[in-house]
């Protein structure tokens, strides 16, 4: 019988796809046969091809296989406007489509990796949502997946424990990702008391990464819309950004926030020479100008010195930053080594293999 890892989550984006990745390499690594599943793709944007971005990359990385991408991940649904688009009358069809594919790639294999919805709250109108689809898959305990560095872990925790067994389903342990180094110890001490009693296992504690869960420039610019202006620091778009800055104050004052971050992407007016200067002497990974207003000649020829890209965006401030505040960083394919030794590390597998 296969063993499924059913990835689930309270909250989006709580890094199933960089699991996944990890849960294939490490069964990969253990000479395990194996597929990867994700019932319901995410396209990039509502009205262009099926294919979900993570999905993609997966294919074209860690698990290449000779099923078909509908085999690997059956039913696409956009994230935007998806409740105009998706009719709940269908919903039959679509658990037999995700039933079918499921069938097909479970032949041969011993273990499956399943990547759930953004939440387990996620399409439930349509009837979609993760406790349906694996009540379709005839799997009844489902890997629940926490990022709260916060005690709303357990209030989150215990609201899908009640709404799990109401369903008839079961949490087959509780994996922490993403969490703050500095509520690590929180974290081990809340689950003694409020998760481990019930017999719900803890799987794992990962600390966030900077370095994995971290945008690059390059994803910013797509993110934006952005253009990059000097292509002779164009080997900046692997730059990590630590967080965001925005310029809207004198240099002085200006400098004094620049000094107590690193790889910052600085958020400025084009107009803003003095600004883009002082940036360019501190430890900014990008500078962004916004509106798309050229900036003067010095501040590209600093820039080029420094090998710090210059991204035009093409909306005002205000629009730049809310694009970004939706922007997902995903891994990158050189940092496959990284996820193998962190959930090699952090992850007890003697409670899962």
């Amino acid at each position: 019988m296969v063993k499924a890892f059913y990835l689930c989550s309270f909250r989006e984006r709580a890094g199933k796809s960089f699991l996944s990745i990890g849960f294939i390499q490490k069964l990969k690594k253990e000479g395990k046969k194996f597929a990867y599943f994700k019932p319901i793709g995410t396209p990039k944007a509502t009205f262009t091809h099926k294919a979900d971005p993570d999905v993609g990359f997966i294919l074209n990385t860690v698990y290449k296989t000779d099923h078909p991408y509908d085999h690997v991940s059956p039913v696409s649904i956009p994230d935007a406007y998806y409740v105009d688009l998706i009719d709940a009358s269908k919903k039959g069809e679509y658990l037999q489509t995700i039933k079918n594919a499921y069938d097909e790639i479970i032949k041969d294999v011993d273990y499956i990796i399943i990547e759930g919805n953004p939440s387990i709250r996620r399409f439930i109108r349509t009837g979609l949502d993760d406790v349906s689809i694996a009540q379709t898959l005839g799997i009844n305990e489902l890997i629940y997946v926490s990022i709260e560095s916060s005690d709303n872990c357990i209030d989150n925790f215990f609201f899908t424990k009640n709404y799990f067994e109401y369903r008839n389903v079961k949490i087959f342990g509780v994996l922490f990702n993403k969490i703050d180094f500095e509520y690590i110890a929180r974290i081990r001490e809340l689950s003694e008391d409020h998760i481990t009693k019930y017999k719900i296992p803890i799987l794992g504690v990962i600390e966030k990464s900077v370095e994995l869960f971290s945008p690059r420039v390059n994803e910013i610019k797509e993110q934006i819309g952005g253009e990059l202006i000097n292509e002779q620091a164009s080997t900046g778009l692997n730059n990590l950004v630590e967080t965001y800055l925005i310029g809207a104050m004198n240099a002085q004052s200006a400098l004094k926030y620049l000094r107590q971050v690193k790889r910052a992407a600085f958020i400025t007016g084009g107009d803003r020479t003095d600004l883009a200067m002082a940036a360019l002497d501190q430890n900014v990974s990008t500078l962004i100008l916004t509106g798309f207003i050229q900036p003067d000649m010095g501040v590209i020829t600093a820039a080029n010195k420094k090998g710090i890209p210059i991204i035009l965006s093409p909306s005002d401030t205000y629009t730049t930053m809310r694009n970004l505040e939706r922007l997902r960083p995903g891994i990158q394919e050189d940092e496959m080594d990284k996820v193998l030794n962190l959930i090699e590390k952090e992850i007890d597998w003697n409670l899962i293999l």
